[in-house]
């Protein structure tokens, strides 16, 4: 087996790593939510907020109304169909560039429709930017609630007054909380569809203190400021997660740098390599399933973003 076999088994090799590392560090995160006691059961709200957003949309797919969510989140002006517009057009373009290099149509689409993803990667990766800043804010925001949650009569106003204080990363999601409250929103749905939106289990765990409060009139200080006390111990463990989230990563990024250079490399040194890559059919699957591991071993560590404890 030669070097560049040898090399091309590696790159394979730790991209499968690459895929399977974020699949146990996602059972490792549910593992983590199951054990944990939450202070409150938030899921008997969801049926009906999820109910409420099947009726005004009856007529939108889940994956649609989820991406349209995450574009907003995210503060991308771009509609939804103007970004598929986009993939559609770095897929033809990309489709035809490969067409001059490989003559193979079912790989060529392929690594077409892989490219054509990029900008769907590229909001996926703004909108984990956006949420993890929120989250990395969430015990300010929940103190600076607090403050003016002691001097306000009610709940609602504690809301909107805390506003003009509120951290930068969460401002725009708490303002648009207040937006929701001043049209009519019932006020448990709509700091329900807050926590939704920030994306986070404190944020839902801060909801359900909040609409618990709602219901009953209890005094929540001691609930909120005990929530405060839980966020404090895990955000070690939230760092770390995020190093391991950007180690994988950059990690991946490497591996597609390596596995370029490694064909040029080799092409380079005998030019006749470049008809086993490009137009021999052995040569054309291995390049079709380099990509498409490379490519999973992306989507795979972003994925690990997906979910924050």
């Amino acid at each position: 087996m030669g070097i560049i076999e040898l090399i091309f088994l590696l790159l394979f090799s730790i991209g499968i790593l690459l895929i399977i590392g974020p699949m146990i560090g996602q059972l490792i995160v549910f593992l983590s939510i199951f054990k944990r006691n939450r202070f409150y059961d938030k899921r008997r709200l969801h049926g009906r907020v999820d109910t409420q957003k099947k009726e005004n949309r009856i007529n939108s797919h889940p994956f649609i109304r989820q991406v349209e969510e995450s574009l907003s989140v995210a503060e991308i002006k771009m509609s939804l169909n103007t970004m598929l517009s986009i993939c559609l057009a770095i897929a033809f373009i990309t489709f035809l560039l490969c067409y001059r290099i490989m003559p193979s149509p079912i790989n060529n689409a392929l690594v077409a429709s892989l490219f054509g993803c990029f900008p769907l990667l590229w909001a996926w990766s703004k909108f984990q930017r956006k949420t993890l800043s929120m989250s990395s804010v969430m015990i300010p925001a929940v103190q600076n609630f607090i403050g003016y949650f002691t001097e306000a009569d009610n709940l609602e106003g504690a809301i909107y007054k805390s506003a003009r204080t509120a951290p930068l990363e969460i401002a725009s999601e708490w303002n648009r909380l207040i937006m929701d409250l001043q049209t009519g929103e019932p006020p448990d749905v709509s700091i329900i569809q807050f926590a939704e939106r920030v994306g986070n289990d404190w944020a839902h765990y801060f909801a359900d203190i909040l609409i618990t409060h709602l219901e009953t009139g209890v005094d929540i200080t001691p609930s909120l400021f005990k929530l405060i006390n839980e966020m404090q111990n895990a955000v070690y463990n939230e760092e770390k997660r995020i190093t391991m989230l950007q180690a994988y990563k950059w990690g991946t990024f490497l591996m597609v740098g390596l596995s370029v250079f490694v064909v040029y490399y080799n092409i380079q040194i005998d030019p006749k390599n470049k008809f086993y890559y490009f137009e021999d059919p052995s040569g054309i699957r291995i390049v079709s399933l380099s990509i498409l591991i490379l490519f999973s071993s992306f989507v795979g560590a972003m994925n690990m973003g997906r979910k924050k404890l």
